[in-house]
């Protein structure tokens, strides 16, 4: 009777932590579905302006070669 409350007890302390994680992980996608509602509301006022970002130039080539792949040369094939 003993081993059969020992292994009960086992098992809900296994649960509890693994509700515990659970908790954890609910209690954080909270925090990020709270913030997104926020930025919601704040995109939804009538008085909501867009900001556009500014945009980084491009950094000059050293070498004077275009990023990306080189093109084909119909000669090598």
């Amino acid at each position: 009777m003993a081993t059969a409350d020992l292994n009960k007890l086992q098992q809900i302390l296994a649960n509890a932590e693994d509700n515990d994680a659970l908790l954890t992980q609910i209690r954080k996608q909270v925090g990020k579905v709270n913030e997104l509602l926020t930025e919601l509301n704040e995109m939804l006022d009538p008085e909501y302006k867009i900001v556009k970002k500014e945009r980084k130039p491009r950094a000059v080539s050293t070498t004077g070669k275009r990023p990306g792949r080189p093109k084909k040369n119909a000669s090598a094939e």
